[in-house]
Formats: C-alpha cells, structure tokens, sequence
C-alpha cells in the first residue's frame, strides 16, 4: 500500500512565513515613511523657489514687491497638498513660509521659510535649515 501524501503548508510554515512578513515590514514601513517625507519637502521646497522667482520677476517689472493680495493663488500652490504656502510681503521684501500640513506634520524639518535675500530657513524643527534644504 501506498501512503498517501498530504500537500500543502504546515501551520509551522505558515507562522515562519508571516513572521517574516512582520519583520520586514516594521524594517520597511518607516524608511517608506521617510521617504515619502523627503519628497513631499522636496516638492515645498520647489515649490517656494517658484514662487520667490515669480515676485522678483514681478518686482523687476513693478520696481516693488506685489502686497500678498495680489498674488495668484496659482504661484503659491504645492503639488500634493502636504504643505501650504503663504507670502507676506512689502513694496522692499518678502517671506515665502511653507507650512506642513496632513500627515507632513510629522516630519522632522517642520515649516520652510525663503526671504527675499535668499535665505532659507526652517521654523519648529528639529533639523537645522542646511538639512532641511538639501535633503
């Protein structure tokens, strides 16, 4: 008589299997997290550098800074929606804030900041402006 072979995962396997499973994913979900972070902040930088071309421009061809009600929500959107931007300005400088928003809130570098002089800088963070601009 032949014996009869079962096919199929014992349930020892199937706990190594899911054990793996578990371990990789507390490794990889936040690296993922990170990273969808780091481009977020990414797209806000952008975002500001945009936005500080287009009131220089303006300005070359006004001779002032536009007041913050004249510029075009257009110029001050980020794509994705993980920060908000907002401008205060006078007729000799401006301030470009990108503030986090969402799930963004989390993130290390908390709310950028451009002038007018080209500084960059990060308020409510843990990181320093130069991290926070280059990564």
């Amino acid at each position: 008589m032949r014996k009869k072979q079962i096919k199929g995962l014992s349930l020892i396997e199937l706990l190594c299997v899911l054990a793996i499973i578990g371990v990789i994913s507390a490794w990889g979900w936040p690296n993922y997290q990170s990273t969808v972070q780091r481009s977020q902040r990414a797209l806000a930088r952008t975002a500001l550098l945009h936005a500080a071309h287009w009131l220089e421009r303006s300005a070359s061809v006004n001779g002032s800074y536009p007041a913050p009600a004249q510029v075009p929500a257009a110029v001050l959107k980020v794509e994705g929606d993980a920060y908000r931007l907002s401008v205060d300005s006078d007729s000799n400088r401006f301030l470009l804030k990108a503030e986090p928003q969402g799930a963004q809130l989390g993130d290390a570098c908390g709310s950028l900041s451009l002038n007018h002089v080209g500084e960059r800088g990060v308020m409510n963070a843990s990181l320093t402006a130069a991290e926070c601009w280059r990564r």
